[in-house]
């Protein structure tokens, strides 16, 4: 009997093996990699949406001079709560990259300064509702420019 052959044959198997397996493996980190990036986006776009419903009810209730400061205020009051934007910001905060933690607390920050100057009595059309909607705005746009950043990101 040849040992060569033998030893060809087994190392002919070895690699074959070998070579499975690392395309094997290269195809789950790039199907991971593609998962853990869905999940992000999703994510991400959950938080954006709690953030706009939360927004469009606090600009809602600076418009309606109809109603009594403490009408709007009450209004206003409980946004964040009813629209789960706290939670939407844990979940992104447990997988998201520190720029985007930085600049989703950074939103949350100038929302609740929105929603203060309405429950102060701040009415849309008032210089300090102004400038606390323009910021929450400038806030946001930094935000989805981070995260639209962090998508594009190879992982």
């Amino acid at each position: 009997m040849e040992w060569t052959a033998v030893i060809a044959v087994v190392l002919g198997g070895v690699i074959g093996v070998g070579s499975t397996l690392a395309t094997d493996r290269a195809r789950w980190r790039r199907d991971r990699a593609t998962q853990d990036r869905e999940t992000l986006r999703t994510v991400y776009v959950q938080y954006l949406e709690a953030l706009a419903q939360a927004r469009d009810v606090i600009s809602h209730a600076s418009q309606e001079v109809h109603r009594s400061a403490e009408e709007r205020a009450q209004i206003a009051w409980t946004v964040t709560r009813d629209h789960g934007v706290y939670a939407r910001q844990y979940a992104l905060e447990l997988i998201a990259p520190t720029e985007v933690v930085e600049k989703t607390k950074a939103v949350a920050a100038k929302l609740v300064a929105y929603r203060d100057a309405v429950v102060s009595g701040e009415t849309f059309a008032d210089a300090g509702c102004t400038e606390a909607r323009r910021a929450l705005r400038h806030a946001r746009h930094a935000l989805m420019s981070a995260m639209r950043d962090d998508l594009a990101r190879p992982h």
